[in-house]
């Protein structure tokens, strides 16, 4: 883990130093080709590898490791030459830097300020490259959820020093973590910071302001890796309190799926394809915390393998929805219209994407919803039918979707011929690929 770590800051070093961009890209790939062999060695032996200064990984926290690492690689393959260069890469290595440490820190206080951290340099991407005036406002609306949740964990951090001895995470989930008066408002406490970066709905309103204000960095990375943040905090925060979450799930899995539904039809009235890929993203969040709440095995494998089918999947949307608006000038449906007339295989593209975005074979994203499915069908037929309609609504607006871009008059006043480069293609098959062949090792994840 300390190789790591050294890693990383020696790439915050080549930034520094103002070193090629392919020197930097080497690096990453070297990273990358380290975990592959960490994920190996851990599937092979079941373990907790290199508990030691506070740091440890197991098999959630590696995989998210490993999304971290490709997202933001795809993220750097997709950058263009400005003239604060250098320092837009820092700040992406600065994030990644505490994203890397949020999953691998095994002390539950050190994850909370590493989570909370986390917020600083996005925040800065939001506001410093957005590209409307509006930006300031939707950095606020995060600043003011993300400051507002995250105190009262805080409040239950010190609760939690005062009455056990570590805050390691494999004491604390062997502890019986009760309190007879103020139970439920604990137990929300303790989660209410992760429904929030999820977002869960109710809590959603300041995802679609930052995604449509963000920079397509800015949004790769929101979507990819920083709404995991709160999965895998809720994954571990629920192992901890089994006993409080067997009695106050079904609430928040029933606001869940109330909200997926409500979303799902809110999708159909938007104008704005970022609009639509952010609700989108909270209706797959709903999906993923059914998961979770549902205290199974499957369940938390389901919502394992949805967190990085979503991160996959919905950066590679964005990534679309910014080679829609390079060309077109405009991220409004009715400026993109007819795309196949003159785009055939940017059209080719959007099909594929929109169809794992609707969980069709052979995508991740099936195989996790069928999981989250077998988790819920001993648990409730209400919350089950609740699921098959918020897949049922969430196949039409991915259908919807790919009509109103690729079907119809096109625009011609507003188009700025640009042709299809290279890099971007390379961007598209890396977010397509794993997304769709990672069925084929899915014992991997068991």
């Amino acid at each position: 883990m300390m190789s790591l770590i050294m890693m990383l800051i020696f790439m915050l070093f080549l930034i520094m130093v103002d070193i090629s961009f392919k020197t930097l890209f080497f690096s990453i790939q070297i990273m990358l080709v380290y975990y592959i062999m960490i994920f190996k060695y851990i599937i092979i032996n079941k373990v907790w590898l290199g508990i030691y200064l506070l740091l440890g990984v197991d098999m959630y926290s590696l995989s998210m490791c490993f999304l971290s690492l490709w997202i933001i690689m795809l993220m750097l393959i997709s950058l263009k030459y400005d003239i604060y260069y250098n320092f837009y890469m820092f700040i992406i290595l600065i994030l990644l830097l505490m994203l890397v440490f949020c999953f691998l820190f095994m002390n539950y206080l050190m994850f909370y300020i590493f989570f909370e951290s986390s917020m600083i340099p996005t925040l800065l991407l939001i506001i410093g490259w957005g590209g409307q005036p509006e930006r300031v406002m939707a950095g606020y609306y995060m600043f003011i959820y993300m400051m507002f949740s995250s105190l009262p964990m805080l409040i239950i951090m010190f609760m939690l020093k005062n009455n056990f001895i570590s805050m390691n995470y494999l004491i604390l989930m062997n502890q019986y973590i009760y309190y007879k008066f103020f139970s439920f408002l604990f137990y929300f406490f303790m989660i209410f910071a992760f429904l929030v970066k999820l977002p869960m709905f109710i809590f959603h309103l300041w995802l679609p302001k930052a995604h449509v204000e963000a920079p397509l960095v800015g949004s790769m990375v929101l979507a990819g890796v920083m709404l995991k943040l709160g999965s895998y905090g809720l994954i571990r925060s629920i192992l901890m309190m089994m006993n409080l979450s067997m009695n106050y799930n079904i609430i928040f899995m029933i606001m869940n799926l109330w909200g997926g539904v409500i979303l799902s039809l809110i999708c159909f009235i938007q104008i704005d394809m970022k609009m639509l890929v952010a609700y989108s993203s909270i209706v797959h969040m709903s999906v993923m915390l059914i998961g979770i709440f549902s205290m199974m095995f499957v369940g938390y494998l389901g919502a394992y393998l949805m967190m990085i089918a979503h991160g996959i999947c919905s950066s590679g949307l964005f990534y679309l929805v910014n080679m829609n608006y390079i060309r077109m000038g405009s991220r409004m449906f009715i400026m993109n219209k007819g795309l196949m007339m003159f785009f055939p295989n940017v059209s080719l593209w959007w099909f594929m994407f929109c169809i794992s975005n609707m969980s069709s074979p052979f995508s991740l994203n099936l195989f996790s919803e069928i999981m989250v499915l077998f988790s819920i069908f001993n648990y409730s037929f209400f919350i089950l039918l609740l699921m098959i309609l918020i897949m049922f609504f969430s196949s039409l607006y991915n259908i919807y979707m790919y009509m109103l871009i690729n079907h119809g008059k096109m625009n011609f006043y507003l188009n700025k011929f640009y042709f299809n480069s290279i890099i971007e293609y390379m961007v598209l098959i890396l977010h397509w690929v794993p997304l769709n062949l990672l069925f084929l090792n899915l014992f991997f994840f068991i």
